[in-house]
């Protein structure tokens, strides 16, 4: 787990981008309240975090005698330098039920691909789940290693949710996590040999011999 330190932030609105050039990078903190605080992070810190931090990622965040619980929830990025123009912060109520996005882990060998006769392909990388924080787990595994031949799939019905999570979208229980595609074969056309008339070619004109 993560722990960051964040400071008041006095600069608002256009002038907080004079903020990156003193070395720190602007952020937000909000709830489910709709209550938010402007602050700010030390440039390094918060390139350090944004680096490692997942959509599962809690981060033990301090604001002067305070301690918070978050998420990154966005990062706003120059869309050329990339470099980092602001980060929100999403605070975690531990007693109550939020709504996470955890990603798929694929674990195990699928057969299939092991002896070439597919290709792994996935199709869904994440899934909304509601639960508390305790609840909460990094990734959701899916053991491809029963796939052994083109046409199987993985589906949301297969995979069991870690207890106390509840799917939001039922509608996504009969989507594909991954499926298995056959290999493409590439149609190999065999170049004309010279003097060997070619299938479906017109004949060549008979030459007459002319005598001297």
């Amino acid at each position: 787990m993560e722990t960051i330190t964040l400071e008041k932030r006095e600069l608002l609105g256009k002038k907080s981008q004079n903020l990156l050039a003193k070395g720190f990078i602007p952020t937000v903190v909000y709830n489910a309240k709709g209550d938010s605080t402007n602050l700010q992070i030390d440039a390094s810190a918060g390139k350090k975090l944004i680096r490692v931090a997942t959509s599962t990622t809690i981060v033990d965040v301090k604001i002067g005698d305070k301690s918070i619980k978050a998420l990154v929830k966005d990062v706003d990025l120059n869309p050329v330098t990339e470099e980092i123009r602001h980060i929100a912060f999403f605070e975690i109520d531990e007693s109550k039920e939020m709504v996470f996005s955890i990603p798929f882990e694929i674990i195990g060998i699928s057969p299939a691909v092991k002896n070439n006769l597919g290709i792994l392909v996935k199709v869904l990388s994440d899934i909304d789940v509601r639960c508390k924080l305790a609840d909460l787990v990094p990734s959701i595994s899916v053991d491809i290693s029963g796939l052994d031949h083109p046409g199987q799939i993985i589906g949301v019905h297969d995979i069991k949710l870690p207890e106390g999570m509840e799917l939001i979208n039922k509608d996504l229980e009969q989507a594909t996590i991954v499926t298995i595609t056959e290999i493409q074969k590439e149609e190999v056309v065999a170049a004309p040999v010279e003097g060997v008339p070619v299938e479906g070619a017109p004949a060549a004109a008979p030459v007459e011999e002319v005598k001297a």
